[in-house]
């Protein structure tokens, strides 16, 4: 008896292994071209490349890359596989060395950039062992990481006209509302615009070619209470002396009411970003960013990027007291500060005391909705920037474990007499949650700021970044070692 059940026991684990096997060879043989592992049935045929409605992107998690696949071509060598950036049509950009490549299975991987529209080519390749020929045509797909458009402003329109004519909608609050700008087009803004509880973005329909805002009026800028990001437009900020981006100073969301110190506060906390992306500014008199007075402004994200902004600060009655970025007012704070790849330089008669001002309030007054703040310079270029004054002045999260610094591959030139590296810190010494990096600080003399204490990574750099033009806003370096290591603005490098 217990010798049949043996058989039988052995007989089914023979039969598992025969199916396990014939399971490995089919996997093996759905690239369509691995002819170790199977003998193709398609032979002396022209192969065909897959439909465009069967080649998928997907995109990572994280928004960092997305995969190409497609299904297989019985009987191929091979796919011959282009990516290219086509944003600026005319001269199109191969994405990560992927052109005419030779892939050997059904998906490639590849960098993923926000705002970017894509040509794919994939095409079968024949296989000489079945005497198999390449397919004819390749097949092309765009695919575009722009997100959806809601609404397209006409060439020449006065921007308050235009939303006075078609009002933000009242039942998108929570939505992103995507205004597309033409390319290359030219627009006015003749008075301040509140958008008010809904999140907007503004953008050239182009990475390649920006849009153009020109202010009109003393009171031109962008008031909000919620999320809003400008994209890929040049901004002709001269004829106002308003913030360019501030709070609404009747905000129209709902706040959270903290108790802190013993009273109750409105805390607006605005979750969606406020950003700046591939953007100039010129002739910006007032505050870049500012709380407007409201008590207590409370943004997830400010994120400035990829950006030149031209201060002719003049305002003497608000900015000469306060910051660029500037929410003291209200006693509030950013959670997250990013400035990176961009520029910030003055050539106005006022000198603001801060490049950097928040209120009295931190994260253990908001420990409820925020863990963590940051602040964050990457790869800028500071130039003249509060000269005689303090960089940074944030009394309520300075010296906090909860707080995280970060300076690198910045140029700092005649910024903060009181030293670059100490004021960002706020005076607070050995922080170890700050990093610094290959930082320029130099002052007008020749000298060099001393940021021991602050900035100990032994990576300052103590050489003339020799700007080409830095009065007429032309800051591209010469000093070897910038240039070796590549640090401030990217867009200042000399060319090879």
């Amino acid at each position: 008896m217990k010798r049949n059940r043996f058989f039988t026991c052995g007989r089914i684990f023979v039969l598992a292994i025969m199916a396990l096997s014939a399971l490995f060879i089919s996997s093996c043989a759905e690239d369509g071209f691995d002819e170790e592992s199977f003998t193709s049935d398609v032979t002396d045929s022209t192969l065909v490349s897959p439909s465009a409605d069967n080649i998928k992107v997907t995109p990572s998690t994280d928004g960092s890359t997305f995969t190409i696949s497609w299904p297989v071509v019985y009987g191929a060598g091979g796919y011959a596989v282009s990516v290219l950036n086509v944003n600026d049509t005319n001269n199109p950009v191969v994405v990560d060395s992927i052109n005419n490549k030779t892939i050997d299975g059904c998906s490639v991987t590849v960098k993923r950039e926000e705002d970017t529209n894509y040509k794919i080519s994939v095409k079968t390749l024949g296989n000489n062992v079945y005497n198999n020929k390449d397919a004819k045509t390749t097949t092309e797909k765009s695919y575009s990481t722009f997100t959806a458009t809601y609404m397209s402003i006409p060439d020449g329109a006065n921007l308050n006209e235009f939303f006075a004519s078609n009002p933000l909608p009242a039942d998108s609050i929570g939505k992103t509302l995507n205004y597309d700008l033409v390319a290359g087009g030219t627009y006015t803004l003749s008075d301040a615009i509140d958008f008010g509880a809904n999140t907007v973005t503004l953008r050239s329909t182009t990475k390649s070619k920006n849009a153009n805002i020109n202010f009109t009026g003393v009171a031109s800028g962008f008031n909000t209470s919620a999320g809003l990001s400008l994209k890929y437009i040049n901004f002709d900020c001269n004829a106002s002396q308003a913030g360019f981006i501030q709070m609404s100073a009747k905000p129209v969301t709902t706040p959270v009411v903290i108790l802190a110190w013993g009273t109750n506060y409105n805390f607006y906390f605005i979750n969606d970003p406020i950003s700046v992306i591939g953007c100039k500014v010129d002739g910006l008199n007032s505050f870049f960013f500012w709380d407007n007075k409201v008590a207590v402004c409370s943004p997830t994200t400010l994120l400035v990027k990829n950006c030149l902004v031209h201060c002719t600060s003049s305002d003497t009655q608000n900015l000469k007291s306060g910051a660029y970025i500037w929410t003291n007012k209200g006693g509030g704070f950013v959670k997250d500060l990013t400035i990176n790849n961009s520029t910030f330089y003055n050539t106005g008669v006022v000198e603001p005391k801060y490049f950097i001002q928040y209120g009295g309030f931190g994260i253990s007054q908001v420990a409820t909705y925020w863990a963590t703040n940051s602040i964050n310079f990457d790869h800028d270029t500071f130039y003249n920037i509060c000269p005689n004054g303090q960089w940074g002045n944030y009394n309520g999260i300075a010296g906090k474990s909860t707080s995280l610094w970060n300076m690198t591959n910045s140029i700092f030139y005649n910024c903060s007499t009181s030293g670059v590296a100490r004021r960002f810190l706020v005076g607070k010494t050995k922080q170890p949650t700050a990093k610094f990096d290959n930082n320029t600080y130099m002052k007008p003399d020749g000298t060099y700021d001393n940021p021991t204490g602050y900035d100990d990574s032994g990576t300052d750099i103590k050489e003339n970044p020799g700007f080409k033009d830095a009065a007429n806003g032309d800051f591209t370096i010469s000093g070897s070692k910038q240039a070796t290591l590549g640090t401030g603005d990217p867009r200042w490098l000399p060319t090879k």
